[in-house]
């Protein structure tokens, strides 16, 4: 993806400063069926319709909405605005709730949200889809795969590294990994929790993620992780699978032949491995269209 050059965010006041922009100025088209529906609260309040004006409006109206919890931003959203700021932003809008869930998710119904396979929520600001999940019902969560201990406990469940960050919507506080903006600025791609429910989406996620995210660097597991994955699916399949998901393709068949070369070379180390297929594909000239073979993927093969 191709993106007008933006710095990633130096500091989680940068980044905090983008989410503040992007909500404030995302504009909601007019639903009249929306507007005038009623909304019965708790707290003595009722017949309160749904704000029209921004995100940031209908975001406080949800989190006004839970009596007892708080609101998070969660993954996708806060990762792009970081790593390329607003023009950049390319997700959707991804809610966990911890709280007084079983009210909340009545409310949601009532608001005419769908139930997803999952167990989450979605729901549509105006053309902004939004996703709401129970933060202590998360597929890794309830598989037992993450001990939850609080909602710092759902930045282990992501599929990457860049994906494991939450805002607190109340106080805009973030959760994340003290390294969290270091590996954004940086481009070092990790997986994070390789158990998915969706193991061929999740496959084509990173590959997606590692041809269009301008990754420079990418660690041991992740490595170890795409050469399993070159084993179990073909290019053909996981193309088809991401055009059908995302309805165009990314994913750069030099990028897959890199870990199908690497793992065949399992009697080595992974660093070894990696570097001799990186050499390899050079040596044949085999990706010129793909710069960042080029780049960091060699030298700077990061510890997991």
């Amino acid at each position: 993806m191709q993106v007008e050059t933006v710095k990633s965010a130096g500091s989680l006041e940068i980044l905090r400063a983008r989410v503040r922009r992007l909500f404030s100025s995302a504009k909601l088209a007019r639903d009249p069926k929306q507007q005038e529906l009623p909304l019965q609260l708790e707290m003595g309040r009722s017949d309160v319709p749904i704000p029209q004006s921004t995100l940031t409006g209908f975001i406080d109206f949800l989190a006004a909405s839970l009596p007892v919890g708080e609101i998070y931003l969660f993954g996708g959203m806060l990762r792009d605005l970081a790593l390329f700021g607003r023009k950049g932003f390319n997700s959707d809008v991804d809610i966990v709730v911890e709280g007084d869930w079983k009210y909340f998710a009545a409310y949601l119904e009532h608001l005419g949200a769908r139930k997803n396979k999952f167990g989450g929520y979605r729901l549509y600001a105006g053309e902004w889809p939004i996703d709401i999940w129970n933060a202590e019902e998360t597929w890794a969560i309830r598989q037992g795969l993450v001990a939850y201990s609080g909602v710092e406990s759902l930045t282990k469940t992501t599929v990457l590294n860049w994906d494991a960050i939450l805002m607190d919507w109340r106080t805009k506080r973030f959760i994340c990994g003290p390294t969290y903006l270091e590996e954004l600025r940086d481009r070092s791609l990790d997986i994070v929790l390789e158990q998915n429910p969706n193991p061929l989406g999740m496959a084509v996620r990173v590959f997606r993620h590692l041809s269009s995210k301008d990754a420079k660097s990418v660690g041991r597991t992740a490595v170890a992780y795409l050469e399993r994955c070159t084993t179990l699916y073909s290019l053909e399949e996981l193309q088809k699978a991401e055009l059908g998901s995302y309805g165009n393709t990314v994913i750069e068949p030099v990028v897959y032949r890199l870990f199908a070369l690497s793992g065949m070379r399992q009697e080595a180390t992974v660093d070894q491995r990696f570097a001799a297929a990186t050499s390899e594909l050079a040596h044949r000239g085999d990706g010129a269209s793909w710069k960042q073979l080029d780049l960091a993927l060699q030298r700077q093969l990061r510890a997991s």
